[in-house]
Parts: structure tokens; C-alpha cells; sequence
């Protein structure tokens, strides 16, 4: 025989379950219309400054001036009643603005852009959107959104950064090639010589030392080259123990001193543990098209019998 109170759990369960549920409504509170001064404390209070302008392109409201005067010298009366060109120091880009204003209001489509504004730690980054605001067919002004993305725009560049540069050795990947390589060749000048590198004895000081002097060993030979880069070249760790020069109008005379240069520089910087040898290789291009691949596969030979020759 049930107790009353497994009866009163019985129905408890019946509840929570969903039996024998029943709807519960709930009268919704009347809505008050905000007034102006709560409308203007919540706009003040927007994650992004909000701003309006009239016909004229001058500012109507501005919810936060701090995105005028990053170096907070300015007051909200130095921008009401203005346009961009009466408050920017920078002309063109006052101008920049201006005009994006008139093609809101002579097309009456949104624009968006992103600007950059110098301040006192840096350079601050903000996305800029502007859209018509049309009464009764008729445009009456702007309405526009300011969010600071400097974050944002940082980590996005320390992500490319990251995505072109070697982290052990500080210099570019083979990743730069491919991001940049067509860009670096377009202002190039003939001759153009490519020096390849291959470290003698990595594997042999990993073998008996460990991985960390191998890392070592990379750093320092990756440090003389950075420290004797000729002008308009960049260098790369292609990976492993190999390394790439490109030089912009740079002889294969230039080249051959270049590498006399590092094997020096190399040599005085090699203690008992880090033997500091590289088997250099190049190959230049003095006139016609510039075939990378073909190039980087010369200078590779090159290297590959420079290092037999050698041993």
C-alpha cells in the first residue's frame, strides 16, 4: 500500500516529466517608449560609437569622441556641427571620409571601410560602416557604426607573420615564397642570384648532443646569414638544414664573396660542439624571363656538388 507521501512523489514526477503539464502564461509587462536621455545613455553605452550626420556631412550626435582624439585632447564640441574636413589633421584622409559620405547620400547605399588613426600607442585600426537615413522617401542624413578592430587587425598580421617566418631562426619560410615571391620578382633587376645553403653537421651534432644544440647550431648559422644579408635580398630556412638566399641584382662575382664572407663569419663563430659548416651553391640570372624553380634547382646542384666535392 502506497504512503501518501510516495503518492505525492509519484506526482512530483508526473509534473517534472511533462505529464499532465500544463502551460503557464505569464502577463508580458507593458513596454515604455525610452526617453531621450535613456535613449542617449544606451547609445553612450554601445560596444561601437555610434554617430549621425546631416545632409551637410557634419555631425549631428557622436556617442564617444575618444575614436577623434585618440590622444584624448579633443572634446565632443570640437566635432558637433562639423564635418570630417573641419576635424581630421590628415587631409587626405579627412578627404577619404568626406567623400564616402556624399556617395551615401547621392547613392543612398551603405559603405563600410576600414581606417587607421595614429595614437599614442600605436596605430589604432576601426571599421567604418555608414548607412542613408531615409524619411518619406527623402534622404535626411547619416547614421554610422565605429568599432575599434585593432585587435582584431594585430592578431590577423601576427598570424601572417607567423605563416612567412621561420620560428627557430627569425628568418622567412618557404611559405614566403608563395605569399611573396611574385611580389619580391615584379621589381626585381637583373642580375638575380639565388644561394643555396645545406648545414654539414646537423645530424651528427643531434646524434651527440641532442636536438637542443642542433636548434642552436640552426640559430647561429641562421644568425650570420640575417647579419651579412646584402641589400634588396631576403633569406629563407627552407626547412631541415637548408637555407635559401635570394639577392636582387646582385653578379656571381658578388655571390662567390658573399659566401667566401659566411664561411669566415661562420668559422670564427663554431666552438668544439657546433661545427658551423655550410655547403653554399648558387646560381644567377643575368637577362630574360625568371623561372624561380628552375633557378632554386641550379643553385640546389650547385650546393649538392659543392658538398660531395668537399667531403
Amino acid at each position: 500500500m502506497k504512503t501518501r507521501f510516495q503518492r505525492l512523489e509519484k506526482m512530483v514526477h508526473w509534473r517534472m516529466c511533462g505529464k499532465r503539464r500544463r502551460k503557464v502564461h505569464h502577463p508580458m509587462a507593458p513596454i515604455t517608449p525610452l526617453g531621450g536621455e535613456e535613449m542617449l545613455m544606451f547609445m553612450q553605452r554601445a560596444p561601437a560609437n555610434i554617430f549621425f550626420k546631416d545632409t551637410e556631412c557634419r555631425y549631428l550626435f557622436v556617442s564617444d569622441v575618444s575614436t577623434f582624439f585618440p590622444c584624448g585632447e579633443g572634446q565632443v564640441e570640437d566635432v558637433l556641427g562639423k564635418n570630417d574636413l573641419e576635424i581630421w589633421n590628415n587631409e587626405v584622409q579627412a578627404r577619404f571620409y568626406y567623400e564616402q559620405d556624399q556617395k551615401v547620400l547621392a547613392t543612398g547605399k551603405g559603405t563600410s571601410y576600414i581606417t587607421e588613426v595614429p595614437r599614442e600607442d600605436g596605430t589604432a585600426y576601426y571599421q567604418i560602416k555608414k548607412n542613408p537615413v531615409v524619411l518619406e522617401g527623402k534622404i535626411i542624413g547619416i547614421v554610422g557604426l565605429i568599432g575599434d578592430i585593432t585587435e582584431r587587425v594585430r592578431l590577423e598580421k601576427q598570424a601572417q607573420n607567423w605563416a612567412v617566418h621561420d620560428e627557430l631562426t627569425g628568418l622567412y619560410n618557404r611559405n614566403y615564397l608563395k605569399v611573396k615571391g611574385a611580389e619580391q620578382l615584379k621589381g626585381a633587376i637583373m642580375p638575380i642570384t639565388i644561394i643555396m645553403g645545406d648545414c654539414n653537421y646537423l645530424k651528427r651534432v643531434n646524434d651527440a648532443y641532442g636536438h637542443e644544440y642542433g636548434d642552436l647550431l640552426l640559430k647561429r648559422v641562421g644568425r650570420v646569414i640575417r647579419e651579412n644579408l646584402p641589400p634588396e635580398s631576403v633569406a629563407l630556412r627552407m626547412g631541415g638544414d637548408e637555407f635559401l638566399i635570394a639577392c636582387n641584382h646582385f653578379s656571381a662575382e658578388e655571390a662567390e664573396q658573399l659566401i667566401e664572407r659566411l664561411h669566415g663569419e661562420l668559422a670564427r663563430q663554431s666552438d668544439d660542439r657546433l661545427k658551423l659548416d655550410v655547403a653554399f651553391g648558387y646560381h644567377t640570372v643575368t637577362e630574360g624571363p625568371f623561372d624561380y624553380i628552375a633557378v632554386y634547382h641550379a643553385a640546389d646542384r650547385d650546393m649538392y656538388r659543392n658538398k660531395h666535392k668537399n667531403r
